[in-house]
């Protein structure tokens, strides 16, 4: 007999995400955090990209091999955050990025947060 175990609920997910999100806002200071959501199926090459944009650390916020529930996370983090001083992402947005693509690995999906401080020497993004 085997046993699997159970996989959380998306409130779950969505809940221990919202948290992540807050984290990483509080860890580089709330009042100066400049930061983007994103989806990738490949997190060290994104954030590479992101390294030549002045942003300087990424969080890896959750991952998971159902795409949909990847897509509908990240609309969902960027819904709820958006309206936050230093969010770069658009409202409404989420979803409709490079995993719409054939050509992207994966699965696994990962829902990524990076960011950097506003008041370093370089600007962000």
């Amino acid at each position: 007999m085997k046993i699997q175990p159970q996989r959380p609920t998306c409130g779950k997910i969505l809940s221990h995400s919202k948290h992540q999100v807050s984290a990483f806002r509080e860890s580089l200071g709330v009042s100066l955090c400049v930061f983007k959501i994103g989806v990738t199926a490949a997190p060290r090459v994104r954030f590479q990209d992101y390294l030549t944009k002045n942003y300087t650390c990424m969080w890896l916020i959750h991952v998971d091999n159902d795409l949909g529930i990847i897509h509908m996370l990240e609309a969902a983090l960027i819904s709820e955050f958006n309206v936050c001083t230093g969010c770069r992402n658009a409202p409404g947005t989420g979803g409709e990025g490079a995993l719409n693509r054939k050509t992207h690995q994966g699965p696994p999906y990962f829902i990524y947060m990076c960011g950097g401080r506003a008041d370093q020497m370089k600007r962000l993004g």
